[in-house]
């Protein structure tokens, strides 16, 4: 098996690829996938190496700009954005000198990096568990129904009165970003970028203690459904009630906006989080998908496989 870096050059090639592959994955618009071809962000696999070989599968990668917050131990994040097989190619197969490849690559650089893939598909789930990839949590969704319809108690009077809630700006996203990283594990941090854009696209709230902000929530409307984007509490202040007081501003003002209907989701192990959703009347889908995780430098062991150079 041969394995090379994608250049522009390839691009008939990885869309006649996309066109057919019964087995694909792909996360990103045409220009992204542009993007990845010309900065040595795609890789490919073929049988041997002569110019009539067919491309057996791809694998795009794009790399996280590493944001400030995220702690110093924590490795570099890059995920996992398209996969795609020929029907001739087995998906752990060619995931496996994919990844072997991609490694290899990753070998050359030595801080450490972290590989994040999403399933949600059998077949997928199976090929990046068989490939090396492990299991590091399940993302599991619930949801509220009939939202005109519901009230709740209001909080305690000594969170209310220790508590402000009001919408961020622009001013908030730095502390936000730093609450984050101390809320969550590196895998699922929130970086200033990605609160930027919570900000842009919908009500993002924060609680503040006295004069320090220590939660907030992150919410997007469509229609007349209502997506609990992120809900944070700093880790000193958990278990006092802010975040049931930050999820009641959430579903109070998804009311205000006509909504019926609230979705989230929250890791299957996050057991703590699960219970104050139920208590709020929010029920599980059935709905879920796995987060598959490899870090690097770390070698693997499946078949060997030859890189070349584009």
């Amino acid at each position: 098996m041969i394995v090379r870096a994608a250049t522009p050059a390839d691009s008939t090639t990885v869309y006649a690829l996309l066109d057919r592959a019964p087995r694909q994955r792909v996360q990103l618009g045409a220009e992204d996938i542009a993007t990845a071809l010309a900065t040595d962000h795609c890789l490919l696999l073929y049988a041997e190496e002569h110019a009539a070989a067919p491309l057996l599968a791809l694998l795009i990668t794009v790399a996280e700009v590493r944001p400030p917050s995220l702690p110093a131990a924590a490795p570099d994040r890059i995920y996992v954005r398209g996969v795609a097989f020929h029907a001739s190619c087995s998906p752990t197969t060619g995931l496996q000198h994919l990844l072997r490849a991609f490694a290899t690559r990753a070998m050359r650089n030595p801080h450490p990096h972290q590989l994040i893939a999403y399933g949600g598909e059998g077949w997928l789930d199976r090929a990046l568990r068989d490939a090396g990839m492990h299991l590091a949590d399940r993302v599991q969704f619930f949801a509220l129904e009939r939202l005109q319809q519901r009230t709740w108690s209001a909080p305690a009077p000594a969170i209310a009165i220790a508590r402000t809630i009001r919408n961020a700006t622009p001013a908030d996203l730095t502390p936000l970003a730093h609450l984050d990283s101390q809320t969550f594990d590196p895998l699922w941090h929130y970086s200033q970028r990605h609160l930027q854009d919570a900000l842009l696209q919908g009500p993002l709230l924060v609680a503040i203690a006295g004069e320090e902000l220590i939660g907030y929530i992150a919410l997007q409307f469509e229609q007349a459904t209502c997506t609990i984007a992120r809900l944070a509490v700093h880790p000193q202040h958990q278990g006092r009630g802010y975040g049931r007081a930050l999820l009641l501003a959430g579903l109070q003002l998804a009311q205000q906006w006509g909504c019926s209907r609230v979705l989230l989701n929250t890791q299957a192990t996050n057991h703590r989080s699960q219970q104050l959703y139920r208590s709020l009347g929010f029920r599980p889908t059935g709905e879920s998908f796995a987060v598959f995780v490899l870090d690097l430098p770390d070698p693997l062991s499946p078949p060997a496989v030859t890189e070349h150079a584009a």
